[in-house]
């Protein structure tokens, strides 16, 4: 989520349409959580830069190439400031980043030579001009380091990481030991003093780091920069490299509270292996903001009982900006383990493949619920309106349902905020949906409404699988399956596998003089036309594929004759070779359903009427019932979805199928196109006749044999399997009693099977 899972949407118009809910990214579908979530992202600081790291991993993809970008803006910024925006952020751009080795180096002769102009694709650019224009040679020599420097330094794909040229990495950290004492500006002096001390770090020189960053970092004026905090992060990598784990995780904790463009890289190299650590990282702090924010790491990784970690923090520094995007990292969480739970069919799968719901959800809700109802009594927080909306959200989730609302009443008009007021909203809606227990035409009727005006359900894009989920579990435990089906598929799914009190459900409200508008909406096929006539005739298809002709013929007439014309089918052509998507010729006699019941009642008649010729009769109706089987090529007169992966044993004869919630059902049971062959055998006075009779006999047979529990046969191996004597009988008949016959002749030539089974 993600599996695709179906859901009804109400249209202006009054339609349904189906509608993915969750879709997955990628090749084909994927495995994603499947549930509810309500909580806007817009509720907290939409420029909060700890955001990604709070929001928990379903969310973090989301914003990592905006982290991977913070860090070239925040780089930009500096410049700019240091050369007093003299040009913008793009025109940095050009010369930092996008510039090659060569036109920083025609650039610097630029510089060099006054009546030189600038050249390539730095022509037009303000920084380079500015650059010239005041001569900033050694800017400039800095800029060609870098650049000599970024293909040991820049981070490579795990499938092609070149090797490490540590010499020449020594040669540069020694080049740019000489311009660092060259440089007279402090600023540059912090930039080389960067690459040289990232060059020892990325050549796994350790020892050399360290010596190298408390040599150059005494020798510079002391200012604010962002650099700063990146050569921390490499001082931090060689003290854990040393095994120094304690004063490397204070180190990156440094840089995840103050420095935007590494703190993603600070979060993950954070690393605290037990208490013993813990403890004596706590007591290097400085004070309780730094406490506050080891606690925020802490309580950010997945398997932390962050609300724990939430009451220190609040203790330590309640106006911590972590605190509430905590809240909200847990509040999604509550959503996994107990939105909807009782109604989400997808429960099962999601504890099997995410571990929600966990299992001690609800002492955690209430855990979390006292502190936040702490959090709202004190007002010591800086957006308490987020905390009294939790208080409710909380109640809502721990199933208090209506505490709930008495809380979201009570601070309705309390919120001020457009995002909160539009999240106070949601929830509302929510819970609503959420105490639906029972449903009559009233509430049907609000149910179109909400479906078909509510802003906020049309936004959330859970809502109309939330709403479906719910409306299905209700309808089902009031007894309204046919509803229960409706709100949570497309009616087409009903077809591979039709259930009875389904159907008759959706019968009955066809049938009802004034439907509920909702009740319009479901049974609606288009424009004026209802389902009617596609349910009666999935009725009587079922009852054709169990054998029950009469009472198919039945419920098959009470169909408009309009409506009978729609699909024709020749189910009583003769195909002695295996075929299931064998064209019919033009000329071909076609029947409507109610056609092919009539012609096999006729056949009946002939053949317990005209003795002479019933064997020919009993043989057109064997054909009529093979060929209307997942066996034969009419197999779509009393099927609507057949797939040859079932080509097996199955007990019910109901397999698998992602477009139904019920299975695909297939018709292999051909007892009675067996009986009606081996009437035709016995009573045939043609011996021609009997040997094609037995011969479609031992079809049924061996296909009985295929979907049968004993078999084990692969057909992709193209091999002829082994049968048992018990499904072998009338190849046996055909070998003993009609070997003479043109037919027996015929027929060994063209079917390996029984050539291969009359030699035995």
């Amino acid at each position: 989520m993600k599996y695709w899972k179906l859901f009804i949407v109400l249209l202006i118009s009054g339609t349904f349409l189906l509608t993915p809910a969750r879709t997955a990214e990628g090749c084909g579908p994927e495995l994603f959580f499947d549930g509810y979530s309500f909580i806007h992202s817009d509720i907290i600081q939409k420029d909060s830069l700890y955001s990604p790291y709070f929001y928990g991993f379903e969310d973090y993809y989301e914003h990592f190439q905006e982290v991977k970008q913070i860090q070239v803006n925040e780089n930009l910024l500096e410049w700019q400031q240091m050369f007093c925006e003299q040009a913008s952020i793009t025109q940095i751009g050009q010369v930092v980043y996008d510039a090659s080795a060569a036109d920083i180096k025609l650039l610097r002769t630029a510089i060099q030579n006054e009546k030189y102009p600038l050249q390539g694709r730095l022509t037009r650019n303000s920084f380079a001009q500015h650059l010239k224009s005041n001569k900033c040679e050694y800017t400039v020599d800095y800029l060609l380091y870098a650049k000599d420097c970024e293909p040991h330094v820049t981070y490579y794909d795990d499938w092609d990481r070149p090797q490490k040229d540590t010499i020449e990495m020594q040669s540069l950290i020694e080049r740019g030991l000489k311009e660092f004492r060259q440089s007279k500006s402090h600023y540059i002096k912090l930039r080389y003093a960067y690459q040289i001390i990232r060059l020892a770090h990325y050549k796994k020189n350790y020892a050399q780091t360290l010596r190298l960053h408390d040599f150059l970092l005494p020798k510079i004026n002391q200012f604010d920069s962002i650099l700063n905090y990146w050569i921390m992060g490499h001082r931090a990598g060689a003290l854990r490299a040393q095994g120094k784990n304690v004063e490397a995780s204070y180190l990156y904790s440094l840089i995840f509270a103050q420095c935007p463009s590494k703190r993603e890289t600070a979060y993950r190299s954070f690393k605290i292996t037990d208490q013993e650590q813990w403890d004596e990282l706590l007591l290097m702090c400085q004070d309780d903001q730094e406490r506050s924010t080891l606690y925020a790491i802490r309580a950010s990784q997945n398997s932390a009982r962050a609300a724990e970690e939430m009451e220190k923090i609040y203790a330590l520094f309640p106006e911590s900006p972590q605190l509430e995007l905590l809240l909200v990292k847990e509040m999604k969480k509550l959503e996994k383990d107990l939105l909807g739970i009782d109604f989400n069919d997808k429960v099962k799968s999601n504890l099997r493949f995410y571990g929600y719901p966990r299992k001690k959800r609800g002492d955690y809700v209430i855990s979390l619920h006292k502190l936040v109802q702490k959090v709202v009594e004190e007002a010591q927080v800086k957006n308490l309106e987020l905390w009294k909306i939790a208080d409710g959200y909380l109640e809502f989730l721990a199933g208090d349902y209506y505490a709930a609302d008495l809380t979201f009443e009570k601070i309705d008009e309390e919120i001020t905020t457009e995002a909160l007021k539009e999240q106070l909203a949601v929830f509302r809606l929510a819970l609503k949906m959420n105490r639906w227990e029972n449903f009559d035409s009233e509430d049907e009727t609000e149910i179109a409404d909400i479906i078909e005006e509510n802003p906020l359900y049309k936004k959330y894009k859970d809502f109309p699988d939330f709403m479906n989920d719910r409306l299905s579990f209700v309808y089902k435990n009031q007894g309204n399956p046919g509803k229960a089906f409706r709100v949570r598929h497309p009616f087409a799914a009903l077809k591979p596998n039709p259930q009875t009190e389904i159907v008759e459900d959706l019968l009955k409200i066809c049938r009802e003089a004034e439907p509920t508008k909702f009740e319009r909406a479901l049974i609606k096929k288009d424009a004026d036309v209802t389902i009617e006539s596609d349910l009666m005739d999935m009725k009587g298809t079922r009852y054709m594929a169990m054998g029950k002709m009469e009472a198919a013929l039945e419920v098959l007439k009470r169909i408009p004759r309009n409506d009978w014309e729609l699909y024709k089918f020749n189910p009583f052509l003769e195909r002695l070779g295996p075929c299931v998507h064998c064209p019919i010729p033009d000329s071909t006699e076609l029947f409507t359903k109610v056609e092919i019941i009539q012609k096999i009642f006729e056949l009946e008649y002939k053949a317990k009427s005209d003795y002479e010729n019933s064997a020919i009769y009993h043989y057109q109706l064997g054909n009529a019932y093979y060929n209307m089987s997942y066996f034969g090529y009419a197999w779509d007169a009393i099927d609507y979805f057949r797939s040859g992966a079932n080509w097996s044993f199955d007990k019910d004869r109901v397999f698998p199928y992602a477009s139904s919630p019920f299975g695909n059902r297939e018709n292999h049971d051909l007892s009675i196109a067996l009986s009606y062959f081996e009437q035709s055998r016995a009573e045939a006075k043609n011996p021609e006749l009997a040997a094609r009779a037995a011969f479609m006999a031992a079809r049924c047979e061996l296909n009985s044999f295929f979907v049968s529990s004993q078999s084990r046969y692969n057909s992709y191996l193209n091999t002829i399997p082994v049968i048992p004597p018990e499904y072998r009988r009338y190849y046996q008949l055909l070998n003993e009693n009609y070997h003479q016959t043109n037919f027996y002749q015929d027929i060994i030539e063209e079917c390996k099977f029984f050539a291969a089974y009359a030699n035995h």
